[in-house]
Protein backbone atom coordinates (compact mmCIF):
# COMPACT_ATOMS: atom_id res chain seq x y z
CA UNK A 1 0.00 0.00 0.00
CA UNK A 2 1.31 3.57 -0.73
CA UNK A 3 1.42 5.98 1.07
CA UNK A 4 0.60 9.55 0.31
CA UNK A 5 0.87 12.82 2.52
CA UNK A 6 -1.07 15.35 1.58
CA UNK A 7 0.13 18.85 3.06
CA UNK A 8 -2.35 22.06 3.36
CA UNK A 9 -2.57 25.10 5.30
CA UNK A 10 -5.22 27.70 4.56
CA UNK A 11 -8.74 27.13 3.39
CA UNK A 12 -7.98 27.31 -0.28
CA UNK A 13 -5.40 24.32 0.56
CA UNK A 14 -7.46 22.31 2.37
CA UNK A 15 -10.91 22.41 -0.07
CA UNK A 16 -8.57 20.78 -2.53
CA UNK A 17 -7.15 18.29 0.04
CA UNK A 18 -10.26 17.08 1.46
CA UNK A 19 -12.06 15.74 -1.34
CA UNK A 20 -8.27 14.01 -2.82
CA UNK A 21 -8.03 12.72 0.79
CA UNK A 22 -11.51 10.75 0.45
CA UNK A 23 -10.77 9.50 -2.62
CA UNK A 24 -7.85 7.88 -2.22
CA UNK A 25 -9.11 6.05 1.12
CA UNK A 26 -11.64 4.99 -0.62
CA UNK A 27 -9.71 3.57 -3.77
CA UNK A 28 -8.10 1.17 -1.29
CA UNK A 29 -4.54 0.96 -2.63
CA UNK A 30 -3.43 4.07 -1.00
CA UNK A 31 -2.76 5.31 2.55
CA UNK A 32 -3.68 9.05 2.51
CA UNK A 33 -2.13 11.16 5.89
CA UNK A 34 -3.34 14.60 6.24
CA UNK A 35 -0.70 16.97 7.30
CA UNK A 36 -2.01 20.27 8.00
CA UNK A 37 -1.01 23.53 9.44
CA UNK A 38 -2.78 26.32 11.71
CA UNK A 39 -2.40 28.73 14.77
CA UNK A 40 -1.95 27.88 18.10
CA UNK A 41 -5.02 27.29 19.73
CA UNK A 42 -7.18 26.59 16.67
CA UNK A 43 -8.71 23.72 14.92
CA UNK A 44 -6.59 22.90 11.43
CA UNK A 45 -10.00 21.23 9.84
CA UNK A 46 -13.60 22.77 10.50
CA UNK A 47 -16.27 19.89 11.72
CA UNK A 48 -18.20 20.41 8.32
CA UNK A 49 -15.01 19.49 6.32
CA UNK A 50 -13.73 16.88 8.80
CA UNK A 51 -17.20 14.80 8.94
CA UNK A 52 -18.21 15.62 4.79
CA UNK A 53 -14.76 14.13 3.83
CA UNK A 54 -14.34 11.36 6.84
CA UNK A 55 -11.22 13.00 8.47
CA UNK A 56 -10.56 11.87 11.52
CA UNK A 57 -8.45 12.47 14.29
CA UNK A 58 -5.21 10.68 13.16
CA UNK A 59 -4.27 14.66 11.26
CA UNK A 60 -0.61 15.35 11.53
CA UNK A 61 -0.42 19.17 12.36
CA UNK A 62 2.51 21.59 13.04
CA UNK A 63 1.10 24.72 15.25
CA UNK A 64 2.34 27.83 13.96
CA UNK A 65 4.14 30.35 16.28
CA UNK A 66 3.78 33.92 16.36
CA UNK A 67 6.01 36.12 13.97
CA UNK A 68 6.82 37.39 10.30
CA UNK A 69 6.23 35.64 7.64
CA UNK A 70 9.63 34.10 7.07
CA UNK A 71 9.51 32.76 10.78
CA UNK A 72 6.65 31.35 10.50
CA UNK A 73 7.75 29.53 6.90
CA UNK A 74 10.90 27.69 8.90
CA UNK A 75 8.75 26.69 11.57
CA UNK A 76 6.79 24.94 9.05
CA UNK A 77 9.75 23.47 7.12
CA UNK A 78 11.26 22.05 10.70
CA UNK A 79 7.65 20.60 11.28
CA UNK A 80 7.51 18.83 7.71
CA UNK A 81 11.06 17.90 8.07
CA UNK A 82 10.99 15.32 11.22
CA UNK A 83 7.17 14.10 9.68
CA UNK A 84 8.28 13.27 6.21
CA UNK A 85 11.36 11.29 7.96
CA UNK A 86 9.23 10.00 10.54
CA UNK A 87 6.10 8.84 7.94
CA UNK A 88 8.65 8.78 4.58
CA UNK A 89 5.65 8.75 2.19
CA UNK A 90 6.12 7.54 -1.42
CA UNK A 91 4.53 10.91 -2.93
CA UNK A 92 3.72 14.21 -1.23
CA UNK A 93 0.99 16.11 -2.12
CA UNK A 94 1.32 20.09 -1.92
CA UNK A 95 -2.59 21.51 -2.07
CA UNK A 96 -2.28 24.99 -2.19
CA UNK A 97 -0.32 27.83 -2.72
CA UNK A 98 0.28 29.81 0.76
CA UNK A 99 3.65 29.54 2.97
CA UNK A 100 2.48 25.85 4.39
CA UNK A 101 2.51 24.61 0.37
CA UNK A 102 5.44 26.14 0.07
CA UNK A 103 7.52 24.65 3.28
CA UNK A 104 5.84 21.45 1.76
CA UNK A 105 7.36 21.13 -1.42
CA UNK A 106 10.75 22.92 -1.12
CA UNK A 107 11.07 20.35 2.44
CA UNK A 108 10.21 17.12 0.29
CA UNK A 109 12.78 18.32 -2.62
CA UNK A 110 15.54 19.20 0.02
CA UNK A 111 15.08 15.36 1.51
CA UNK A 112 14.54 13.60 -1.99
CA UNK A 113 11.30 12.95 -1.67
CA UNK A 114 9.12 13.38 -5.00
CA UNK A 115 6.26 16.28 -4.92
CA UNK A 116 2.86 16.91 -6.80
CA UNK A 117 1.37 19.94 -6.67
CA UNK A 118 -1.93 20.20 -6.80
CA UNK A 119 -3.95 22.99 -8.83
CA UNK A 120 -0.67 23.42 -10.42
CA UNK A 121 0.59 26.16 -13.16
CA UNK A 122 -2.07 28.67 -12.05
CA UNK A 123 -0.39 32.43 -12.79
CA UNK A 124 -1.24 35.94 -12.22
CA UNK A 125 2.01 36.98 -13.22
CA UNK A 126 1.90 39.89 -10.47
CA UNK A 127 4.94 39.37 -8.39
CA UNK A 128 4.16 41.66 -5.77
CA UNK A 129 1.88 38.87 -4.30
CA UNK A 130 3.26 36.37 -2.49
CA UNK A 131 1.50 33.11 -3.67
CA UNK A 132 2.74 34.05 -6.99
CA UNK A 133 5.88 33.46 -6.14
CA UNK A 134 5.08 30.35 -4.27
CA UNK A 135 3.44 29.13 -6.95
CA UNK A 136 6.27 29.19 -8.93
CA UNK A 137 8.45 27.90 -6.42
CA UNK A 138 6.22 24.71 -5.39
CA UNK A 139 5.77 24.01 -9.33
CA UNK A 140 9.89 23.79 -9.73
CA UNK A 141 10.06 21.73 -6.88
CA UNK A 142 7.09 19.21 -8.26
CA UNK A 143 7.69 16.00 -10.54
CA UNK A 144 3.56 15.83 -11.60
CA UNK A 145 1.39 18.85 -12.09
CA UNK A 146 -1.98 18.36 -11.81
CA UNK A 147 -3.70 21.57 -13.03
CA UNK A 148 -7.09 22.89 -12.60
CA UNK A 149 -7.57 24.82 -16.16
CA UNK A 150 -6.11 24.85 -19.61
CA UNK A 151 -4.26 27.99 -18.63
CA UNK A 152 -2.19 25.81 -16.02
CA UNK A 153 -1.07 23.50 -18.73
CA UNK A 154 -0.05 26.49 -21.39
CA UNK A 155 2.21 28.16 -18.10
CA UNK A 156 3.74 25.06 -17.03
CA UNK A 157 4.95 23.73 -20.69
CA UNK A 158 6.08 27.47 -21.24
CA UNK A 159 8.02 27.03 -18.62
CA UNK A 160 9.32 24.14 -19.61
CA UNK A 161 7.87 21.27 -17.84
CA UNK A 162 7.29 18.09 -19.80
CA UNK A 163 4.38 17.80 -21.12
CA UNK A 164 3.94 14.69 -19.50
CA UNK A 165 4.36 15.53 -16.34
CA UNK A 166 1.04 17.81 -16.99
CA UNK A 167 -2.42 16.09 -15.68
CA UNK A 168 -5.78 18.13 -16.52
CA UNK A 169 -7.58 17.00 -13.76
CA UNK A 170 -10.23 19.66 -12.68
CA UNK A 171 -11.21 21.81 -10.02
CA UNK A 172 -10.58 20.04 -6.61
CA UNK A 173 -12.23 23.12 -4.77
CA UNK A 174 -15.25 22.17 -6.76
CA UNK A 175 -15.29 18.96 -5.71
CA UNK A 176 -15.77 20.03 -2.07
CA UNK A 177 -18.12 22.73 -3.47
CA UNK A 178 -20.70 20.00 -4.50
CA UNK A 179 -20.38 17.76 -1.39
CA UNK A 180 -20.26 20.95 0.77
CA UNK A 181 -23.76 21.83 -0.54
CA UNK A 182 -25.01 18.24 -0.59
CA UNK A 183 -24.34 18.42 3.01
CA UNK A 184 -26.07 21.63 3.58
CA UNK A 185 -29.32 21.00 1.12
CA UNK A 186 -29.85 18.07 3.91
CA UNK A 187 -29.95 20.45 6.71
CA UNK A 188 -31.80 23.09 5.56
CA UNK A 189 -30.48 25.71 7.34
CA UNK A 190 -30.43 28.79 7.47
CA UNK A 191 -27.15 30.75 7.73
CA UNK A 192 -28.47 34.33 8.70
CA UNK A 193 -31.75 35.38 9.60
CA UNK A 194 -33.85 37.87 7.99
CA UNK A 195 -32.27 37.78 4.49
CA UNK A 196 -34.31 35.80 1.68
CA UNK A 197 -32.38 34.16 -1.60
CA UNK A 198 -31.58 37.08 -4.08
CA UNK A 199 -32.13 39.53 -2.00
CA UNK A 200 -28.85 40.38 -0.63
CA UNK A 201 -25.14 41.17 -1.82
CA UNK A 202 -22.26 39.02 0.01
CA UNK A 203 -19.01 41.29 0.76
CA UNK A 204 -15.53 39.33 1.51
CA UNK A 205 -12.87 41.50 2.36
CA UNK A 206 -9.28 39.37 2.70
CA UNK A 207 -6.22 40.07 4.96
CA UNK A 208 -4.94 42.32 2.27
CA UNK A 209 -6.80 45.12 3.92
CA UNK A 210 -4.86 45.63 7.09
CA UNK A 211 -1.18 46.37 3.98
CA UNK A 212 -3.69 49.33 2.43
CA UNK A 213 -3.91 53.11 3.68
CA UNK A 214 -6.66 55.13 4.56
CA UNK A 215 -7.18 56.16 0.98
CA UNK A 216 -7.98 52.47 0.16
CA UNK A 217 -10.05 51.51 3.22
CA UNK A 218 -12.09 54.94 2.70
CA UNK A 219 -12.92 53.66 -0.62
CA UNK A 220 -13.88 50.10 0.16
CA UNK A 221 -16.63 52.14 3.02
CA UNK A 222 -17.86 54.26 0.38
CA UNK A 223 -18.41 51.31 -2.50
CA UNK A 224 -19.93 49.17 0.45
CA UNK A 225 -22.23 52.27 1.52
CA UNK A 226 -23.27 52.35 -1.88
CA UNK A 227 -24.24 49.19 -2.13
CA UNK A 228 -26.36 49.13 0.73
CA UNK A 229 -28.20 51.74 -0.08
CA UNK A 230 -29.74 49.63 -2.86
CA UNK A 231 -29.93 46.16 -1.30
CA UNK A 232 -29.06 44.48 2.08
CA UNK A 233 -25.45 43.51 2.37
CA UNK A 234 -23.68 40.08 4.27
CA UNK A 235 -20.38 40.50 5.33
CA UNK A 236 -18.97 38.30 7.78
CA UNK A 237 -16.56 39.73 10.26
CA UNK A 238 -12.60 39.61 9.81
CA UNK A 239 -10.78 39.78 12.94
CA UNK A 240 -8.73 42.87 13.59
CA UNK A 241 -10.84 44.61 11.12
CA UNK A 242 -12.54 47.09 14.09
CA UNK A 243 -9.36 48.23 15.13
CA UNK A 244 -7.84 49.12 11.98
CA UNK A 245 -11.26 51.19 11.50
CA UNK A 246 -10.16 52.73 14.80
CA UNK A 247 -6.86 53.51 13.35
CA UNK A 248 -8.06 55.68 10.48
CA UNK A 249 -10.85 57.10 12.31
CA UNK A 250 -12.78 55.71 10.02
CA UNK A 251 -15.16 53.34 12.38
CA UNK A 252 -17.81 56.01 12.54
CA UNK A 253 -18.23 55.69 8.69
CA UNK A 254 -18.65 52.09 9.27
CA UNK A 255 -20.82 51.97 11.70
CA UNK A 256 -23.41 54.35 10.08
CA UNK A 257 -23.62 52.38 7.03
CA UNK A 258 -27.16 51.24 6.84
CA UNK A 259 -28.74 47.89 5.57
CA UNK A 260 -25.67 46.07 6.76
CA UNK A 261 -25.66 42.75 8.16
CA UNK A 262 -21.87 41.77 9.60
CA UNK A 263 -22.18 38.23 11.00
CA UNK A 264 -20.05 35.80 12.52
CA UNK A 265 -17.63 34.00 10.15
CA UNK A 266 -19.72 30.71 9.17
CA UNK A 267 -18.23 27.10 8.27
CA UNK A 268 -17.33 27.32 4.58
CA UNK A 269 -20.68 24.97 3.97
CA UNK A 270 -22.71 27.95 5.24
CA UNK A 271 -20.47 30.56 2.99
CA UNK A 272 -21.31 28.41 0.18
CA UNK A 273 -25.00 28.51 1.27
CA UNK A 274 -24.65 32.52 1.11
CA UNK A 275 -22.81 33.16 -2.21
CA UNK A 276 -25.66 30.76 -3.67
CA UNK A 277 -28.21 32.22 -2.84
CA UNK A 278 -26.84 36.04 -2.95
CA UNK A 279 -27.81 39.01 -5.93
CA UNK A 280 -23.70 39.29 -6.30
CA UNK A 281 -20.12 39.03 -4.56
CA UNK A 282 -18.00 41.87 -4.34
CA UNK A 283 -14.95 40.97 -2.73
CA UNK A 284 -10.86 41.84 -2.77
CA UNK A 285 -9.54 38.00 -3.12
CA UNK A 286 -9.21 35.07 -5.15
CA UNK A 287 -11.04 33.30 -2.81
CA UNK A 288 -14.69 32.06 -4.37
CA UNK A 289 -14.41 33.14 -7.60
CA UNK A 290 -14.25 29.71 -9.13
CA UNK A 291 -17.38 28.67 -6.65
CA UNK A 292 -19.23 31.52 -8.04
CA UNK A 293 -18.46 30.99 -11.55
CA UNK A 294 -19.76 27.52 -11.17
CA UNK A 295 -22.94 28.58 -9.15
CA UNK A 296 -23.60 31.57 -11.89
CA UNK A 297 -23.29 34.37 -9.10
CA UNK A 298 -21.63 37.58 -10.76
CA UNK A 299 -18.73 37.97 -8.86
CA UNK A 300 -16.74 41.78 -8.60
CA UNK A 301 -13.27 41.34 -7.51
CA UNK A 302 -11.24 44.38 -6.54
CA UNK A 303 -7.91 43.31 -7.64
CA UNK A 304 -5.64 44.20 -10.85
CA UNK A 305 -5.14 40.33 -11.87
CA UNK A 306 -6.13 36.86 -11.04
CA UNK A 307 -4.90 33.40 -11.34
CA UNK A 308 -8.28 31.88 -12.43
CA UNK A 309 -8.43 33.01 -15.95
CA UNK A 310 -11.42 30.73 -17.00
CA UNK A 311 -13.48 32.84 -14.20
CA UNK A 312 -12.83 35.66 -16.20
CA UNK A 313 -13.21 34.36 -19.75
CA UNK A 314 -15.98 32.49 -19.33
CA UNK A 315 -17.25 33.09 -15.95
CA UNK A 316 -18.93 35.78 -14.34
CA UNK A 317 -15.64 36.83 -12.35
CA UNK A 318 -15.31 40.30 -13.22
CA UNK A 319 -11.77 42.16 -12.43
CA UNK A 320 -12.64 45.60 -11.48
CA UNK A 321 -9.34 46.91 -9.61
CA UNK A 322 -9.70 49.97 -7.43
CA UNK A 323 -11.84 52.20 -9.66
CA UNK A 324 -14.72 53.24 -7.46
CA UNK A 325 -16.70 54.80 -10.24
CA UNK A 326 -16.47 51.49 -12.41
CA UNK A 327 -17.55 49.32 -9.33
CA UNK A 328 -20.75 51.00 -8.59
CA UNK A 329 -21.11 51.72 -12.10
CA UNK A 330 -21.23 47.58 -12.48
CA UNK A 331 -22.52 47.15 -9.27
CA UNK A 332 -25.63 48.98 -11.07
CA UNK A 333 -26.07 47.06 -14.10
CA UNK A 334 -26.11 43.66 -11.64
CA UNK A 335 -28.65 45.38 -9.84
CA UNK A 336 -30.58 46.93 -12.66
CA UNK A 337 -29.63 44.32 -15.66
CA UNK A 338 -32.76 45.50 -17.56
CA UNK A 339 -31.55 49.15 -17.98
CA UNK A 340 -28.20 48.12 -19.58
CA UNK A 341 -27.40 45.86 -22.79
CA UNK A 342 -23.40 45.14 -22.16
CA UNK A 343 -24.16 42.48 -19.58
CA UNK A 344 -21.34 39.73 -19.39
CA UNK A 345 -23.06 36.50 -19.39
CA UNK A 346 -21.63 32.97 -19.34
CA UNK A 347 -22.43 30.39 -21.29
CA UNK A 348 -20.80 27.36 -19.90
CA UNK A 349 -18.77 26.00 -16.62
CA UNK A 350 -15.08 25.44 -17.16
CA UNK A 351 -14.24 22.08 -18.57
CA UNK A 352 -14.24 19.71 -16.35
CA UNK A 353 -15.16 21.71 -13.01
CA UNK A 354 -18.00 19.10 -12.58
CA UNK A 355 -17.09 17.40 -9.08
CA UNK A 356 -15.17 14.54 -10.18
CA UNK A 357 -11.89 15.81 -10.26
CA UNK A 358 -10.41 13.59 -7.09
CA UNK A 359 -10.77 10.71 -8.70
CA UNK A 360 -9.62 11.75 -12.00
CA UNK A 361 -6.44 12.46 -9.67
CA UNK A 362 -5.97 8.90 -8.28
CA UNK A 363 -6.90 7.66 -11.42
CA UNK A 364 -3.66 8.79 -13.08
CA UNK A 365 -1.68 8.37 -9.37
CA UNK A 366 -2.96 4.35 -10.27
CA UNK A 367 -0.86 4.83 -13.47
CA UNK A 368 2.17 6.69 -11.98
CA UNK A 369 2.58 4.89 -8.77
Amino acid sequence: MKKLLLAAGSRPGILSLAPLYDALKKNGAYQPVALLVSAKGARPLSSDLASCFGIGDDVRTIYLPEGSAVHQLASVMTGMEAILLSEKPDLVLVCGSDNVALGAAVTAAKLGMQAAAVDAGLRSYERSDAEEVNRVVIDAMAEFHFVSEHSGEYNLINEGVADEKVFYSGNLSIDSLVRLMEQANKESTVPVKGIKPKKYALMLIGEGVFSAGKEHIGMLLRVLTELASNITVVMPRIAGFDALLKEHLLDAEFIAIENLKLIEPPSHAGLLTLLRDSMLLLTDTEELQAEATVMNVPCLTMMDTSARPSTIEIGTNVLVGLDEEDIKNRIHDILHPGSHQHITSRSKIPEKWDGASAPRIVAVLDRLL
